[in-house]
Parts: C-alpha cells; sequence; structure tokens
C-alpha cells in the first residue's frame, strides 16, 4: 500500500511538471499570437482571464488523474520547477515556432485572399463595367433613335394636329392628357435618373471595397 502511494505521489509529481511545461507552452503561444495578430488591448486581460481559468482547470484534470486531486507541497513545487524549467530551456525555441506558425498562417490567408480577389471579385468587377457600359451604350442607342424618329415623325404629326385638332382638342383638355404627359415624362425621368444614381452608388461601393481589400493586402505585405 505504501509503495502504491509512493508510486501516485511521484506520478502527480511528473504530471505536475509536465503541466508547468504545458502551461508556459501555451502563454508563450498566447503571447505570440496576439502580438502578431495585433489584439485589441481592451481585449488582452480578458483573454488572461480565459488563459487562467483554462490553466487551472487542465492542472486540476491532471491531479485529479495523479492523485484524485489532493493538494500537497511537491504539486506546487512541481508546477514551479516545470515552468521553470521550461523558460530555461524551451521559452525561446517556443516563441521562434509560433512566431514562424503564425506568419504561415498570415501567408497562407494573404495568398487566399489574393487567390479570391484575382478568381472572383477581378471577373465580378470587369463584369460589372462592362454590363454598365453595354447598358449605357444601349441607353444612349435608344434615346438617339427615340429622337430620331421623333424628329421623322414630327411633320406628320403636325398635319394629324392640324386636321383633327377641331375634334381631338377638347377632349384631349377635358381629360388634361397634357398634364399626364408631363407628369408621365417627369416620373420617366425620375425612374431614369434614379436607375443611372443607384448604378453608380453600386460602382462606388464596389470601387470602395476593392480598394480596402487592395489596401489591407498591401499593409500585410509589409
Amino acid at each position: 500500500m505504501s509503495h502504491l502511494s509512493l508510486y501516485s505521489q511521484w506520478m502527480t509529481l511528473l504530471l505536475m511538471l509536465i503541466s508547468g511545461v504545458t502551461l508556459g507552452v501555451v502563454y508563450d503561444s498566447y503571447r505570440v499570437v496576439a502580438h502578431q495578430l495585433r489584439f485589441p488591448r481592451w481585449s488582452l486581460p480578458l483573454f488572461d482571464v480565459v488563459y487562467w481559468l483554462a490553466a487551472t482547470w487542465f492542472v486540476f484534470q491532471m491531479l485529479v488523474k495523479g492523485n484524485q486531486g489532493e493538494l500537497r507541497f511537491y504539486i506546487f513545487l512541481g508546477l514551479a520547477v516545470g515552468a521553470y524549467a521550461y523558460y530555461l530551456l524551451l521559452s525561446k525555441a517556443t516563441v521562434s515556432v509560433a512566431t514562424w506558425m503564425v506568419q504561415a498562417a498570415k501567408a497562407v490567408v494573404r495568398f487566399l485572399l489574393r487567390t479570391l480577389y484575382v478568381v472572383i471579385i477581378v471577373p465580378i468587377k470587369t463584369l460589372a463595367l462592362f454590363l454598365l457600359a453595354i447598358g449605357r451604350f444601349v441607353l444612349r442607342v435608344a434615346m438617339f433613335l427615340g429622337k430620331l424618329v421623333l424628329k421623322c415623325i414630327q411633320p406628320l404629326w403636325w398635319l394629324i394636329r392640324w386636321l383633327f385638332a377641331p375634334l381631338v382638342m377638347p377632349l384631349w383638355n377635358r381629360f388634361g392628357m397634357t398634364e399626364r404627359l408631363l407628369k408621365g415624362w417627369t416620373g420617366l425621368k425620375r425612374c431614369v435618373q434614379a436607375v443611372s444614381d443607384g448604378s453608380k452608388r453600386v460602382m462606388k461601393w464596389w470601387r470602395d471595397i476593392l480598394q480596402r481589400i487592395w489596401k489591407w493586402l498591401r499593409h500585410s505585405n509589409k
């Protein structure tokens, strides 16, 4: 029974040494990630609390596996020795490896974003500009043809108006067709202007998004 108790104590001490090393690795890795990714200052105390809560839970779980959760002096000694040994032997290597891994992850993210920009955003932008150019061209052609048709039929309109004015104009004026046509024309011009303004806003929104992505990519390369 005493042999089992001694074995349990040594096993608990070993687990505490491993726990001290593990906590050191996690703390240095967290510190590197927070520095490399530039976490906001207000979030650092929150992450510190999360780290210490997780560390407490981890040590407790290791302690339960070692001696059913009983606190002894050698437990704190094992944690301190493990953390100090990690600081002397592995801290610099852990910081270097964590920094390299974060830089590699950032490089992969930059590559994926550039690929996304080239494969998706650039074609969408090109297609949008192409469709907008076609729409403007079609609209200008339609307006030109409309003006041309109106110019061509204007003499015929004058003739019809001269012939049928005595019959049509009283009814025309009675139903207020002139005002209705003017209102319809004004509404049509407003619709065309709204479509034009909307297309300009959409293009400006796309340009702002693309410029922000491009600035972020250029900044992340530095």
